[in-house]
């Protein structure tokens, strides 16, 4: 499926993402070929979604159990999925400066590194496989927004971010509602949950993300 640039709607831009049915090959090309486009369709449509999840992470009330403090500027965050770096850029406006990013397309990776915010990123990484260019245990914070949505990866693949991040850091993840109706990825989290593997330290059932739809999200701490 292409998007034959210049005749597609940003609506439907949005909506033909989600029947990729996760197939990595075709996200990428889709992706590709959307990466020019990609801000103002998404601005069109309202999307809230990365301004929402950092000003998650920034304003997360301190927990002792939790070994990351949001308040310091000097976290190493993770940005996974990072499309044209919209989440870096709003980690950066509130004050973090270690971030690192990483999108299954170049061109979107190319359209993140023009935003100026972070330390690192990578084109062609697809979080459905292990990323052999990410050591375990290095991240205080991991964020995924706009990643755990119809038409992208599975819910397993939430264990990829476990496995960045230190023990006792953070995930920040999206969720579209339409997502965790469709897919199993609520029991899958209960399962990480069951197995001491995660705990769930936050959860929005249902917070602001884009017009058509809005999203759950979830915050957890690595076991």
């Amino acid at each position: 499926m292409t998007m034959k640039a210049g005749k597609v709607s940003s609506w439907d831009a949005v909506k033909q993402a989600h029947t990729l049915d996760g197939d990595a090959s075709r996200l990428k090309a889709y992706y590709e070929e959307w990466a020019d486009k990609y801000d103002d369709d998404v601005r069109n449509e309202q999307y809230s979604g990365p301004a929402y999840i950092a000003d998650l992470l920034k304003r997360l009330p301190i927990n002792d159990d939790v070994a990351v403090d949001p308040e310091n500027p000097e976290i190493n965050i993770l940005d996974a999925g990072c499309g044209t770096g919209l989440v870096g850029k709003e980690l950066a406006d509130l004050g973090y400066r270690r971030i690192d990013g990483f999108d299954i397309s170049q061109e979107m990776a190319d359209k993140a590194k023009e935003k100026g915010v972070y330390r690192s990123l990578r084109g062609n990484v697809d979080l459905t496989k292990r990323m052999k260019d990410y050591p375990d245990d290095q991240y205080d914070v991991t964020v995924s927004c706009g990643v755990f949505t119809l038409g992208h990866v599975p819910p397993q693949s939430l264990l990829e971010l476990v496995r960045v991040t230190k023990k006792n850091g953070l995930i920040f993840i999206s969720t579209r509602n339409s997502y965790c109706e469709r897919s199993n990825f609520e029991s899958f989290c209960q399962k990480l949950q069951e197995e001491e593997t995660v705990k769930l330290v936050h959860y929005v059932p249902d917070g602001p993300y884009i017009e058509e739809e809005g999203a759950q999200y979830w915050v957890f701490m690595v076991a």
